[in-house]
């Protein structure tokens, strides 16, 4: 099993694996209209990827759960570095990444696609795809509060 990790926000606990988030909006990996589940290959590497894109960091210890969730290594397909056009790593999300994101959601191939962090190169983010047949088999743990050591946002 590959162990992954989410951190969403409390409120949205209930939807936290619908993708319905990065459907209305978009992400690095999927358009806007796509449905797709992000998480990370650490909790610290979760934590990273959400405080860059928080308007208000003093909020985060306050508003924010996390889970572990476990996929099965034949669920997961990997993108490979070497493969990703110029750009894919832009400060701000761009076809070029989207376009790998949304192939992999229509195709049907894996559950999961490992892609590469810009926010930490060397590292790794799990998209999981919600509507695959196998998503329902990917072991999803009790969300906790997420209670980070308050230097973090300092």
């Amino acid at each position: 099993m590959i162990r992954a990790f989410r951190l969403c926000k409390t409120r949205h606990l209930a939807t936290a694996f619908s993708g319905e988030g990065a459907r209305l909006n978009g992400g690095r990996w999927n358009s806007p209209g796509n449905a797709v589940v992000y998480t990370s290959s650490s909790l610290s590497l979760t934590t990273l990827e959400v405080l860059m894109h928080l308007e208000d960091p003093e909020a985060f210890a306050r508003l924010f759960s996390w889970v572990s969730i476990e996929i099965p290594h034949d669920f997961l397909e990997t993108v490979e570095l070497a493969t990703l056009a110029a750009g894919w790593n832009d400060d701000e999300p761009r076809p070029v990444s989207r376009v790998v994101g949304d192939a992999w959601l229509r195709s049907m191939r894996s559950a999961a696609l490992a892609v590469p962090s810009v926010v930490t190169p060397g590292e790794w983010n799990y998209l999981l795809n919600p509507a695959h047949p196998q998503f329902p088999r990917i072991l999803i743990g009790p969300f906790q509060r997420f209670r980070p050591d308050a230097r973090l946002i300092r």
